[in-house]
C-alpha cells in the first residue's frame, strides 16, 4: 500500500471520531466584572470594581461532570470608602493579573457548580496612600498568587450562561511577612458565550 493510500484510509477512518471529539470539548468566551477586597489592608467591603475577560475550554467527562481551564485577565484590589477607618494606610490598591483557573464542575438541570484552584500572575499594580501619593515602588507584592475558586453557573441556553465566582488567595500578597498579611478576595459576575 502506498503512503498516499494509507493516509487517505486513515483520514476516512478517523471521520466518525472527529464529531465525538468536538462533543467532548467546549470552548467559551468570558466577560464580566469583579468586586474585590483585600483582607489585612484595613479597608472593608468589596469596593474595588474591575473587569474580567478571557477564554476557556471545558472537557466533558460524562453527563454530569466536566473539567474546565480558563485564561483570564482580571483587575483586583481594594478601595477606600467613607466608612473605612482612618488608620488604613492605603486609599486604593489596584492589581492587574493574568489567571489560569482549573475547576471541576458538577451539572444538574441548568445549573453547574464548580470548585478548583487558580494560578495568577500579577503583571502590574498601583498602590496609593491616604495622601493620594503613588507608593507602588515602596511595596513588595508577590508576583505569583494561588487562589481557591467556587463557581455557580446558570445556563440560559446551550450557548449562553451567567456565572458567579467567589475566590480567595491561598498565599499572602505581601512578599515580606513582616509587612502583614494581605489576602485578596473577589466576587466575579460573568457572562459566558459557549463556542
Amino acid at each position: 500500500m502506498s503512503l498516499r493510500a494509507f493516509l487517505i484510509s486513515l483520514l476516512l477512518l478517523s471521520i466518525p471520531f472527529l464529531g465525538k471529539a468536538q462533543q467532548r470539548f467546549e470552548g467559551k468566551l468570558i466577560g464580566g466584572f469583579v468586586l474585590a477586597q483585600i483582607d489585612g489592608d484595613r479597608l472593608a467591603g468589596y469596593n474595588k470594581i474591575g473587569l474580567q475577560g478571557g477564554l476557556g475550554v471545558k472537557t466533558i467527562l460524562n453527563e454530569r461532570w466536566s473539567l474546565g481551564l480558563e485564561f483570564l485577565y482580571t483587575q483586583q484590589g481594594s478601595s477606600r470608602t467613607l466608612n473605612d477607618p482612618s488608620g488604613a494606610a492605603f486609599e486604593k490598591i489596584r492589581l492587574n493579573l493574568v489567571e489560569a483557573p482549573v475547576l471541576l464542575y458538577f451539572a444538574d438541570w441548568k445549573f453547574e457548580v464548580g470548585a478548583g484552584i487558580s494560578y495568577g500572575r500579577v503583571i502590574n499594580f498601583e498602590a496609593i496612600d491616604v495622601f493620594g501619593e503613588d507608593v507602588s515602588n515602596t511595596q513588595d507584592f508577590r508576583e505569583n498568587i494561588f487562589s481557591f475558586n467556587a463557581d455557580l453557573l446558570f445556563n440560559f441556553s446551550e450557548q449562553l450562561a451567567l456565572g458567579i465566582r467567589w475566590s480567595k488567595y491561598l498565599n499572602n500578597l505581601q512578599a515580606d511577612p513582616a509587612s502583614g498579611t494581605f489576602l485578596g478576595k473577589q466576587i466575579a459576575i460573568r457572562g459566558l458565550f459557549k463556542l
